[in-house]
């Protein structure tokens, strides 16, 4: 790293000590990639250069200030729009149970409740902190995560505790962080339809004897995978709106 830019971090990072550790690391990560890129982008390749570049930013003990003030209506926001993005899930979740008649609306509100929100917004939420791992962690972290935070999904089986239930929230949080950046149309389709594939393995080893609806199953499986992709669209629309905005006030 330039040496140039290595201080310049190091003093930002000593004005952001009130934060936390974790949040501090991903700030000055954050701010070493942007400063790295618009490096690249200038065509800087030499310790000159970026001293140049620094020269010409804020002085790290304000830009320090500026992010730790940000810091409370940034934290805000995000939690916002993840139980936004969580209660888009619910919605969409619940409200096909409850629309294709078979599932009692209190039913199909507990499920789109905790699919929702302990899920949804759960992986939303909690996602920032393995982003810094390679992207099959990640993958791995995403689905153990979201089975682990379905479990209250499992309590809505109206005979027992259902274990196949977990397997919805894993799959949420394979999608939300698969599909964290655009991916091709396709992608999502033949996941889908993986996902349903699995799904109706499971059910053949954990309940060989109930009837397996393909039809709404795998309409169930579309519905899930649409709202995770237009929640995640929501979250990067408003995080844009958001940037944009606080840019303005400054």
């Amino acid at each position: 790293m330039s040496q140039a830019l290595a201080a310049y971090l190091d003093e930002v990072r000593h004005g952001l000590s009130g934060l936390g550790s974790s949040r501090r690391r991903l700030l000055i990560r954050e701010l070493e990639g942007h400063l790295l890129d618009e490096a690249e982008a200038r065509g800087i390749q030499d310790e000159a250069g970026m001293r140049t570049l620094i020269a010409g930013k804020e002085a790290p003990e304000t830009l320090a200030r500026e992010i730790a003030s940000g810091e409370s209506g940034d934290t805000t926001h995000r939690s916002e729009t993840a139980l936004l993005a969580g209660a888009l899930l619910g919605l969409a979740t619940g409200g096909y149970l409850w629309l294709q008649g078979d599932w009692q609306w209190y039913f199909a509100l507990v499920f789109g409740t905790a699919h929702g929100f302990a899920v949804g917004t759960g992986i939303f939420l909690v996602r920032s902190r393995w982003q810094r791992f390679g992207v099959a962690m990640r993958i791995f972290l995403s689905v153990f995560f979201g089975a682990l935070l379905a479990i209250p999904l499992g309590f809505t089986g109206q005979r027992s505790f259902l274990f196949s239930r977990l397997m919805y929230g894993a799959f949420t949080g394979y999608l939300v962080e698969q599909h964290s950046e655009g991916r091709p149309a396709w992608q999502p389709v033949l996941e889908t339809l993986s996902f349903t594939v699995l799904d109706f393995l499971q059910f053949r080893f954990f309940h060989p004897k109930w009837h397996y609806d393909w039809v709404l199953e795998m309409a169930f499986n579309f519905t899930l995978t649409l709202a995770v992709l237009v929640a995640l669209n929501l979250r990067r629309v408003l995080a844009g709106r958001w940037i944009l905005a606080t840019r303005g006030e400054r």
